[in-house]
């Protein structure tokens, strides 16, 4: 003879599978090794190569990695790209918390105005080969680090958003 399932025991199954299917989109919200190391070897690059071949490779350089950021914009617009990327998902605006939305704009606009504004008081270079260590001190943090780093971000973009909670009591908890 088979159970009874009462509604609100379907409620709460249908809860914890919404649930369950959110934590893994969250999951897999993450990039590839791969995708770090050609990010990290590109900024290694950009930073390296003016102190190797000279200041005419810069624009050069440049224009190589806008290429390599673009041509990253576009792959992860599409499903398969975003596979490729190592992003099977994408997770909907409305998941990130608008605090945090706010608050990393508002830091991305200080960085780029420091760089714009703080550039022409920076000394050009303080000691020879600054751009090669500063490259691989960047390219290293993104390569060995760049999944934790993902990772905390994306915790702290999904915390606070209000969508685990229902009137105040959680649902689905485990």
């Amino acid at each position: 003879m088979s159970e009874r399932v009462t509604p609100s025991a379907e409620a709460a199954r249908a809860l914890r599978d919404i649930d369950q299917r959110r934590d893994q989109a969250r999951a897999s919200e993450q990039e590839s090794r791969w995708v770090g190391v050609v990010f990290g070897v590109a900024i290694f690059a950009e930073l390296s190569a003016p102190d190797f071949f000279g200041d005419g490779v810069r624009s050069g350089i440049s224009m190589a990695v806008a290429a390599l950021a673009v041509a990253y914009v576009v792959l992860l617009r599409t499903p398969r790209g975003g596979a490729l990327l190592g992003r099977p998902t994408r997770l909907r605006r409305d998941e990130f918390s608008p605090r945090f939305v706010r608050l990393a704009r508002l830091t991305i606009l200080a960085v780029m105005l420091i760089g714009f504004f703080g550039a022409s008081y920076l000394p050009h270079e303080p000691f020879p080969y600054t751009g090669t260590v500063v490259g691989a001190v960047l390219g290293a943090t993104l390569i060995l680090f760049g999944r934790n780093l993902q990772r905390a971000l994306n915790s702290l973009a999904l915390r606070g958003t209000g969508k685990d909670s229902l009137g105040g009591a959680t649902y689905g908890s485990r």
